[in-house]
């Protein structure tokens, strides 16, 4: 939601922009494709009004935006003036048509008032004393008349382009009018000195600076059209991009909003966990001393009742004795794994060079009784040296091999097989046996504390033996898993990472146990 509030407007006022700005493309590309066409049909107007052959080759379709109405217009104009024997209507016929394409193309409707008056000019004045010029080609009754409409023709001209120079930011327009517009005046007032001094003169020289003049005002005016359509694209692209920024920004308050959040949180949770280990460890004192001690007394009373009672008491009394003694025992080694387990993890670790080989031959010095009772086949294989912590081997492997030993069915000699290899960046270290194996269904409970698969009365144990080694082997990097195939046996790998220490070191050499 705050993202949302953020962003909003941030995208309403973008794509208004936007709008505005493709709107403003597209009416000004409108207006300039309006100069390409009354570009070609001055070229008609001047050459009528000159008396020159007309072109015949129609109007030049602009570049930048065709209009197809005006195209068409332009072709029946060409056919309607070749037609036409009357020349003056023929030219008149130009002059509508160069107003039309200043309305159909919106020149006319541009209100902005730096090319308001240069459409004026080219639209309107300049073709009005153009007309004026090719009518002194005629001689009048009254001179002083064309002379007057010549006066007020180039006044207009003049007042037009002085309105337009007005409003010329860089200058341009005015240094580029400067000369043409001169030397149309001067022009004038030679022509009508001329005609005043000898009652009559040429006027073709008002054609040359007449076409000068009107090809520098279109010039500008197109100039002032490209600039129009840069701005609009411009601001259109800073639109888009001020957008994006202010998204990126927006999306990194937000990111920097809730990373703070969660610092907090995870503040919160470290106090509160730092809470749950003092409880923890209250607790752990609790089960050390005094939960342990009733458990303690339990077992000798017990023991002390079927002592001193044995011979008063029957068969069923003694049994429920050992029942309760049993239990006493199952009890406070229960308090003995809860307690180990929760150490786990809280006391430092250190990693060193350790002799896996040495620690598994402990192990299995452990369990050399119950190997030999049990006529138990057990085969190691060279056993790297790895980076470790010889109390979490050992404590891995007596309950590996532990386990090999206690999950036999009875009916076949047991086989146990200890070998490691390395896969990768990981040492990997395998115990197999044949024993009766683990359905896969049991997979997840395996390594879950208190977890347990089988009776207590049929193998004995609370649960926690595999879910303390992956708590351990986790806390350096490792894991542990199985295979296992239902009354075929199961095969127990854990791993450990490699480090450059343990690739240098030499399988037998001195232990570096801790």
């Amino acid at each position: 939601m705050i993202t949302l509030a953020v962003l909003l407007p941030v995208f309403v006022l973008s794509g208004l922009v936007i709008q505005n700005s493709a709107r403003e493309t597209a009416i000004t590309q409108k207006e300039l494709a309006g100069t390409a066409y009354m570009r070609r049909t001055w070229d008609i107007l001047s050459a009528c009004d000159a008396g020159l052959p007309l072109p015949q080759s129609g109007l030049v379709a602009p570049h930048h935006h065709r209009l197809p109405e005006l195209a068409t217009a332009s072709a029946r104009l060409i056919d309607d003036m070749s037609g036409e024997r009357d020349r003056r209507a023929a030219c008149h016929r130009a002059r509508s048509f160069l107003r039309q394409v200043a309305d159909d193309s919106g020149l006319i409707l541009d209100p902005r008032a730096d090319t308001y008056h240069l459409t004026h000019m080219t639209a309107k004045d300049l073709p009005e004393l153009s007309g004026h010029v090719a009518d002194l080609a005629t001689p009048a009754a009254n001179v002083e008349s064309d002379i007057d409409r010549l006066s007020e023709a180039t006044a207009e001209v003049v007042d037009s382009l002085n309105r337009a120079t007005q409003r010329d930011g860089d200058g341009a327009l005015r240094s580029g009018v400067a000369l043409p517009s001169d030397v149309l005046t001067r022009a004038v007032d030679r022509y009508k000195d001329a005609v005043r001094k000898n009652g009559v003169a040429d006027a073709r020289d008002l054609r040359g600076p007449l076409d000068t003049l009107w090809g520098v005002g279109v010039d500008h005016l197109e100039r002032l059209l490209n600039a129009r359509v840069a701005w609009a694209k411009l601001k259109l692209w800073l639109s888009l991009g001020t957008a994006f920024l202010l998204t990126g920004l927006a999306l990194a308050v937000l990111v920097y909003f809730e990373l703070y959040v969660e610092r907090e949180e995870i503040i919160k949770l470290n106090a509160s966990l730092k809470q749950s280990n003092e409880e923890l460890e209250r607790f752990a004192y609790i089960c050390s001393h005094d939960m342990q001690e009733p458990v303690r007394m339990m077992n000798i009373y017990a023991g002390l009742l079927l002592t001193d009672s044995r011979d008063q008491l029957d068969e069923t009394g003694r049994r429920h004795l050992d029942y309760i003694a049993q239990n006493a025992r199952n009890l406070r080694q229960m308090i003995q794994d809860i307690l180990d387990f929760c150490r786990v993890g809280r006391d430092r670790m250190d990693l060193v060079l350790v002799d896996s080989g040495a620690i598994a031959a402990q192990v299995l010095a452990l369990y050399a009784p119950q190997i030999a009772a049990g006529a138990v086949k057990v085969s190691v294989a060279d056993l790297p040296r790895v980076t470790a912590n010889a109390t979490l081997l050992q404590v891995v492997f007596q309950n590996l091999i532990g386990n090999a030993l206690k999950f036999q069915d009875g009916g076949r000699t047991p086989d146990i097989r200890i070998s490691a290899r390395q896969t990768g960046l990981l040492w990997r270290f395998e115990v197999s046996d044949n024993g009766i194996g683990i359905d896969e269904a049991g997979r997840e409970d395996v390594f879950a504390a208190f977890r347990r698969l089988n009776r207590r009365e049929d193998f004995p144990g609370n649960g926690l033996g595999l879910s303390t080694c992956r708590k351990l082997l986790r806390l350096v990097g490792g894991d542990i898993d199985f295979t296992s195939t239902p009354g075929q046996g199961s095969t127990f790998y854990f791993t450990l990472p490699v480090t450059p220490e343990t690739q240098q070191a030499v399988a037998g050499g001195q232990s570096a146990i801790r």
